[in-house]
């Protein structure tokens, strides 16, 4: 109670209060302080008073102690007597024996038993002094404290009226001048927070000076009030908008209590419902405007949702906002004339800071005409449906259609390939032995190079046809493997070098010094697209140089560059020397070649995540460049042959070759092409005789074909694997169908090797060699010139007028302007192509005898 009288006090009284008790209390701690003090001086002083005396008896009694006199002795203890606090006095000798003794009590006073160290000891009132004398007798002194105590009073009396007037000036003086500079100002800040508190006159302040704390209270104070009236206007501007936002928004906002009463309602919401405001603030919005049957399933949804029972009624709209979930929904509303509304609401609980719901407000949309809309998008987009079908059926068609046309052009493409490159096969084969007999005249010698050159082109051709097949299908595929890099290039510039003699063109192969011996890539796809650009390159220059550059632009990318210094191209027409079939320059020379090989060889490198670049000026020459991703890898590639070479045999022992094809002009040309040379042929018509035969004569080498009738090539190669006997011997396939995946099928059943047919028997003898460490002897190939009166039966000569030129530009023997006259009677019409091939040929090879005879020959 008096706790609480206390707070119910004035600040004033409260502070007097604190000033009082603060004095006490400072009043008592000053007396414990001297009585503390006091205490503890006691011994000092009582120290003073008995000192003295006992000094005098010790000098006093020194003789009498020595002599033991107790009679002397006991008249020093007397004079003692002057002073009435001394109590008692006793001399013991060292034996413990008393020799003299005074005292005005008659008990003593002396501690039993008696001390023997130097020093004070005190008792309540009395104090004693033990002090050794001479001969180690002891004197005792017992002196009353009375005295002492009595002084100690009468300063603790003086003491504390001091302290007493001193505290009372002081708290005077300290609750007058907190008077002024601090209960003032607080009574006068209360006064006004009282006023402004009652009245809400947020414009009340209170007069500050000075920087003390109650100064910066009070300028705080009008600060808080400054920021109080701005909120306030802040405020009054912000119920302003809200009123008229709520009035003039699009779309309905109604508001309700915890409770789901409604506490305001705006005109948009007016005027969807056709209630007014004072119609519907005050009741519940369920049972105004809602469809029950919609509250009701609603409330079943919420209820499996939520886990609990959830009641129609408001608790439908307020249950997921309340747990902090969105809720928006499609209702149907009910106007006040009954009309049905679709609306879209969106209810939101509003809390306090604390988290407490303090009600909900929910937005309505109408959603009359947004309905109206998607009816009809439906209806369209049904619409659009049907023809999509339709569409997609059509489509389907026509796609299984595309797809039956493409597997029929694939298996077109198969079959024809197959069946080309059977006759082929025996063409090209044929055409190669007989151009290493040395005994074949140089009339038919001329004709075997067409022939053979004729049938290159076919065979390149069908190859064109089919890589460009399997480009547009998308099933291009490739076959890695390792491969010397400096005799692949020697076997491409080998090709190349022969055809730019023969022109008189320079070639060169400039290899970087950081090439590693070996790489790992499809060597069939890289010798093909180099084939084609540097071919291209030769067929376009007339004179200069072709150089092929290899390089290394990072630790697994190459770079290879074919420049040349032939006719250029046209800026305009350089994309289009990319496309199949497409072809520019003059007349003469577009009959040189498909338009197909630089076509695929710009698809292989994008295959490859690379492309070919072209930089060309007309007249001045050309470079096609292009990089590739190449990672280095150990040789394996056989040793390609020299072209200038002529293979008459081989050295060693006799060697025995297994020859499997059901075609027996295949068989053949493989028996005239091996034969000669030294090898023992066994045939074999289909595989069964093939593992009949190799079982009984176990060849050094196979040769197999793959689509063979009874069995396969393949299966065959898989057989003679599981054979003991045969499981190391090299198996060569050969196939019509050369396509990556049957060589990769071949090589999975166990083959050494694959070539395409018809057989290049250049790559076959060097896969021979490789395959069994064979060493050939060879013999250098002769030039074979056919004489004047056969070459004359077999081209298309010029008119005489023609030949008259050609036969003057002989006997001058410069090579080139008869070399000037070749390219010009070429141009003149594309049957004299041959006449100017071998003129080419003969004006390259500074054959000007040559020449002379030949236009001597036609001139008659």
């Amino acid at each position: 109670m008096a706790l609480i009288n206390f707070r119910q006090q004035s600040f004033r009284k409260k502070l007097i209060l604190a000033l009082f008790i603060a004095a006490l209390l400072a009043f008592a701690a000053a007396s414990a302080a001297f009585m503390l003090f006091e205490h503890l001086s006691l011994e000092s002083r009582a120290r003073q008073v008995m000192e003295p005396y006992a000094q005098l008896v010790s000098v006093s009694a020194e003789a009498a102690v020595a002599f033991e006199d107790s009679g002397r002795s006991q008249e020093i203890l007397d004079t003692l007597r002057a002073n009435p606090q001394i109590l008692e006095a006793q001399i013991n000798l060292r034996d413990g024996r008393m020799l003299a003794r005074y005292s005005i009590r008659s008990n003593t006073t002396l501690p039993q038993p008696l001390p023997t160290a130097n020093g004070i000891y005190l008792d309540r009132n009395t104090a004693v002094l033990v002090q050794r004398l001479q001969d180690n007798a002891y004197l005792y002194l017992a002196m009353n404290l009375d005295e002492l105590n009595r002084q100690t009073r009468n300063t603790l009396r003086v003491f504390a009226i001091g302290v007493i007037v001193l505290l009372a000036t002081v708290a005077l003086g300290l609750l007058a001048a907190l008077q002024k500079s601090i209960v003032g100002p607080i009574s006068t800040l209360a006064e006004t927070v009282e006023q402004v508190h009652s009245h809400a006159d947020y414009s009340q302040r209170v007069l500050t000076s000075g920087t003390d704390e109650v100064a910066r209270l009070s300028q705080s104070f009008n600060a808080m009030m400054d920021a109080i009236q701005e909120r306030e206007d802040d405020l009054r501007r912000l119920m302003l908008f809200q009123r008229t936002l709520l009035d003039n928004v699009a779309h309905g906002i109604i508001s309700t209590a915890p409770d789901g009463t409604v506490t305001s309602f705006n005109r948009a919401a007016e005027s969807l419902l056709g209630y007014t405001a004072d119609e519907v603030i005050g009741k519940q919005t369920p049972a105004l405007w809602h469809d029950t049957e919609e509250v009701a399933q609603y409330a079943l949804h919420l209820s499996e949702e939520l886990g609990e029972t959830i009641l129609p009624g408001f608790a439908v709209f307020s249950a997921r906002p309340r747990r902090n979930l969105t809720e928006e929904k499609e209702w149907t509303f009910i106007r006040k004339n009954g009309a049905r509304v679709p609306v879209l609401l969106s209810v939101t609980a509003l809390r306090t800071e604390s988290g407490q719901i303090t009600g909900f407000v929910g937005l309505t949309y109408d959603l009359t005409e947004r309905k109206q809309a998607e009816n009809e998008l439906r209806r369209h987009k049904d619409q659009l449906e049907e023809t999509v079908q339709q569409r997609t059926a059509d489509l389907l068609l026509a796609r299984d259609a595309a797809e039956a046309a493409n597997k029929a052009k694939g298996l077109f493409l198969a079959h024809m390939s197959h069946e080309l490159r059977t006759p082929l096969n025996g063409i090209l084969g044929y055409a190669q032995i007989l151009q290493r007999d040395e005994l074949v005249g140089e009339r038919k010698a001329a004709a075997l190079n067409i022939i053979r050159q004729s049938s290159e082109y076919l065979r390149a051709l069908i190859d064109d046809i089919l890589d460009l097949s399997r480009i547009e299908t998308g099933r291009l595929d490739f076959v890695l493997s390792n491969i010397s890099l400096a005799k692949f290039l020697r076997g491409v510039t080998d090709i190349v070098g022969l055809r730019a003699r023969q022109k008189g063109l320079e070639f060169s192969c400039e290899l970087a010094a950081d090439l590693p011996a070996g790489i790992r890539c499809d060597e069939r796809r890289l010798r093909q697209v180099l084939l084609n650009l540097l071919t291209n390159a030769v067929k376009f220059t007339d004179s200069g140089q072709v150089v092929l550059r290899v390089g290394r632009v990072g630790p697994s990318r190459f770079s290879f560059a074919v420049e040349d210094t032939g006719i250029g191209i046209e800026q305009n027409e350089l994309e289009l020397i990319f496309r199949p079939f497409e072809q520019v320059g003059d007349l003469q020379r577009r009959l040189g070649g498909t338009g197909l090989g630089l076509a695929i060889s710009r698809q292989l490198m994008r295959y490859l995540g690379s492309d070919i670049v072209v930089e060309s000026r007309v007249g001045k020459g050309s470079t096609f460049r292009f990089e590739v991703e190449l990672q280095a890898a150990s040789s394996s590639t056989p040793v390609l042959l020299n072209p200038m070479q002529v293979i008459t045999g081989y050295k060693g022992p006799h060697r025995k070759v297994l020859i499997v094809d059901d075609v027996a002009s295949n068989r053949a040309v493989l028996v005239d092409l091996l034969s000669p040379l030294g090898f023992g042929i066994i045939e074999a018509c289909d595989g069964i005789e093939a593992l009949e035969l190799a079982q009984a004569a176990i060849p050094d080498l196979i040769l197999m074909d793959i689509v063979m009738p009874k069995m396969d090539g393949e299966e065959v190669t898989h057989l003679l694997r599981q054979l003991p006997a045969l499981a190391q011997v090299p198996i060569i396939a050969l196939s019509a169908s050369a396509s990556n995946a049957d060589e990769t099928k071949c090589l999975q059943a166990g083959a050494n090797a694959f070539l395409p047919k018809p057989v290049d028997q250049d790559e076959l003898l060097a896969q021979m060699a490789a395959l069994m460490q064979l060493e050939w002897i060879t013999v250098p190939r002769t030039e074979l010139t056919p004489n004047p009166g056969e070459l004359a039966e077999m081209l298309i000569l010029p008119p005489a007028a023609e030949m008259q030129e050609l036969y003057r530009l002989a006997l001058t023997g410069n090579m080139r302007d008869i070399l000037q006259y070749a390219e010009r009677i070429a141009g003149i019409d594309p049957s004299y192509q041959a006449f100017a091939t071998h003129l080419r040929q003969l004006a390259n090879g500074y054959q000007s005898k040559a020449i002379l005879a030949f236009a001597e020959a036609h001139l008659t």
